[in-house]
């Protein structure tokens, strides 16, 4: 069974109001928690969010605190300004299009990136955790590309692949591309790692559920391989990706192998329980998933996001107390 059982916390920067909070989730059973540092709590709440990390740890959290939507190749509900700033930071579409998402090889992108580490390591918390790092991904913006379309061919990646492979990138997303692609972003995750592990930081990495390269990594073992990671993670939300066939089939699918893949290679297991976007009379769907990742034997179990993401407009469940109290609901049957 888990020894960790926690929630996604986000959007609240009043410390009084955080402090009412995190008792509530000690209240319920929780022992982790996950911290949101964006650009703009790296800009504007450095001190806030410190605070914050220290009265979760006081109250007995593991504390994790990822990279939100930090440059639009991380997961999450926030705005870049990173990019507005540096467009020759730019991805850049194989038709030659800039699109506001950072490249992992821009030298920008990785010098902010290793100021955003320092910076998150300098909150206290326990764990980085680096949220569905990914390319250009057409279906997640609002505009259209072309069937074949794929990113990124900017001037960095055609320099580093030259390098790589002593021959011109093509405009094909060749096996070669893929195999490129994947290679760097496993450089710069093992830089940013490297860096949190020199700040005093345990490694987390969330992959997306799809086991292709352009959402992430289609062989997972490279990233497991990895000295400098501490636990290994996915997000099976059944209600984003179409492949799935249910929350017990997919969530049963992914938690069962990430069970094994961290036996395997001596790391922490993580499965996170979608708690957003969730039409009404989910909640017996919440706790379905709830339960199958209890019992896949993974260590740990947490919920995106706390309330039923209430308080995020866009991306709240239609019943938000009930998606939460459902997952709650589950951790405390495990917990008896």
């Amino acid at each position: 069974m888990p020894t960790e059982y926690g929630t996604s916390y986000f959007g609240v920067r009043n410390r009084t109001h955080a402090a009412t909070d995190l008792d509530r989730f000690a209240d319920a059973g929780l022992n982790a928690v996950l911290h949101t540092f964006s650009e703009a709590d790296h800009r504007y709440y450095e001190g806030t969010m410190q605070d914050i990390v220290a009265a979760s740890k006081e109250r007995g959290f593991e504390v994790y605190v990822n990279p939100w939507s930090v440059g639009r190749v991380f997961g999450g509900e926030a705005l870049s300004q990173f990019i507005g700033e540096h467009p020759e930071a730019q991805q850049v579409t194989s038709e030659g299009q800039r699109v506001p998402t950072a490249c992992f090889n821009a030298p920008a992108f990785r010098e902010y990136m290793r100021e955003w580490t320092e910076a998150a390591a300098g909150l206290g918390p326990d764990v980085l955790f680096w949220d569905e790092p990914h390319w250009f991904i057409p279906e997640w913006f609002e505009r259209e590309f072309a069937d074949d379309e794929w990113g990124c061919r900017c001037e960095h990646c055609q320099a580093a692949y030259e390098e790589t492979y002593g021959e011109s990138m093509p405009e094909e997303a060749t096996d070669r591309v893929q195999e490129f692609k994947a290679e760097q972003l496993l450089a710069f995750l093992e830089e940013m790692m490297a860096l949190a592990r020199e700040e005093g930081c345990e490694n987390a990495v969330c992959l997306l559920p799809s086991e292709d390269a352009e959402h992430g990594l289609s062989d997972w073992d490279t990233l497991a391989e990895s000295e400098y990671l501490d636990v290994l993670v996915t997000d099976p939300y059944w209600g984003v990706f179409p492949e799935a066939e249910g929350p017990e089939a997919f969530v049963g699918y992914f938690s069962d192998k990430l069970a094994e893949m961290a036996a395997e290679y001596d790391l922490r297991s993580q499965i996170w329980i979608q708690g957003f976007r969730l039409p009404a009379g989910s909640t017996e769907e919440v706790r379905t998933a709830t339960r199958t990742a209890i019992e896949s034997g993974v260590d740990s179990v947490m919920l995106w996001g706390y309330d039923g993401c209430k308080s995020v407009s866009e991306i709240a469940c239609e019943e938000p107390e009930d998606v939460w109290e459902g997952f709650l609901a589950e951790v405390q049957d495990a917990q008896e």
